[in-house]
């Protein structure tokens, strides 16, 4: 379901890096918690973009945007597609767009679209798989 007309319905790493962490948390997770926090580190690290960074602002000509750069990295986009996995990025009046530069300055300059937040939840799978036998450790 889609949030507010620029919240596309989507995966959000963001918010999905919160919940793992809520997961490990768990002083004896079921195995099937452990499958689902393992699948979403797993889904974490094949979403994140390296060699880019989010850069810019209200005062920048041109607003805020990904710009190249060697060893960047690793941030998520706010959203991806379910269908592709693909980031995906909308705007005020409920236009959809798979380039951030697409969106309106206002909406470009002012939404989190990219982020390094979900590595906070890479950094706790890296402790808690080697005491729950999270993928790491096999």
């Amino acid at each position: 379901m889609a949030g507010r007309n620029y919240e596309p319905a989507a995966l959000s790493s963001g918010e999905s890096a919160e919940v793992l962490v809520y997961l490990m948390r768990l002083p004896h997770p079921s195995p099937a918690v452990i499958e689902a926090i393992d699948a979403g580190v797993a889904w974490l690290k094949a979403a994140a973009i390296t060699g880019q960074e989010w850069v810019g602002g209200r005062g920048t000509p041109g607003g805020r945007h990904l710009e190249a750069k060697a060893g960047a990295g690793p941030i998520w986009a706010r959203y991806y597609r379910i269908s592709t996995g693909r980031p995906v990025f909308g705007d005020r009046d409920k236009t959809i767009h798979d380039d951030v530069s697409e969106l309106s300055l206002e909406r470009r300059n002012g939404y989190a679209w990219y982020s390094a937040g979900p590595q906070q939840a890479l950094d706790a799978y890296a402790a808690w798989s080697k005491s729950h036998g999270g993928s790491e450790t096999h």
